[in-house]
């Protein structure tokens, strides 16, 4: 994909590409995933399951593909002069709980941290890395890159948030569960568990909670009234 359209984007800097890869999605099997298959022979000496090792298998396509695009970024003198976002958008969910705890290498638990990921942006101008420990979902990481290029935009068309602003992380799961950086929420049992080591009232909980469910609220009438129509007229 990046060998046919990189060319043409190369010819007209500035650019700016949006790629969706599904190489890495199920089933992780080496019979019934052509891009497992094709990477077998670098994963079948790992000490993990077959579905552990074909998960790793076929994502190696994307680890190709990214190596491609910084060597043709160096080669065109344009490597410093790009930005790269990597975001992955849901855990393997071809893997059984099990197989998640092979490769994370523990039992990893299961209401938040098997939607754990990593953001990655980088740009070949920066001198060292820079590590961020703040959670944020898909929906921040376009006000994120906006304010980071010194981009215009209208906030109103945007749930997300700057990650690098000073205001508090906090992600909400379709259940109304939420996590924060300050403790998670777990919907289904109703009960609030802070960080170790923050000392936090019961006011935040109940606060945070109102948000989320007023965010709930809005997303719903933003569909029942039209509202983007009416903000873009």
């Amino acid at each position: 994909m990046l060998q046919i359209t990189l060319p043409g984007d190369l010819n007209n800097v500035p650019f700016h590409t949006y790629y969706m890869t599904v190489s890495g999605h199920l089933n992780y099997t080496f019979y019934g995933n052509y891009m497992a298959k094709k990477h077998k022979s670098k994963v079948e000496h790992l000490p993990y399951s077959e579905a552990a090792q074909a998960y790793l298998a076929c994502n190696l396509d994307l680890e190709l593909a990214v190596s491609y695009l910084i060597e043709q970024l160096t080669a065109a003198g344009e490597l410093e002069n790009t930005v790269i976002v990597l975001s992955g958008d849901h855990y393997p969910y071809g893997l059984t709980d099990e197989e998640m705890d092979e490769l994370a290498g523990y039992e990893l638990e299961r209401k938040f941290e098997k939607f754990k990921s990593t953001l990655i942006i980088w740009s070949g101008s920066m001198e060292e890395p820079i590590e961020v420990d703040k959670v944020c979902s898909s929906l921040d990481v376009m006000p994120t890159i906006a304010n980071l290029m010194g981009l215009t935009y209208d906030s109103r068309l945007l749930a997300g948030q700057d990650i690098l602003s000073p205001s508090p992380g906090l992600v909400e799961f379709n259940d109304r569960s939420w996590i924060s950086d300050l403790g998670r929420y777990d919907a289904a049992e109703n009960v609030f568990t802070p960080n170790p080591g923050v000392d936090i009232g019961n006011d935040y909980a109940r606060n945070t909670l109102r948000r989320v469910n007023k965010a709930f609220e809005y997303s719903a009438k933003i569909l029942e009234y039209d509202y983007f129509r009416k903000v873009l007229k």
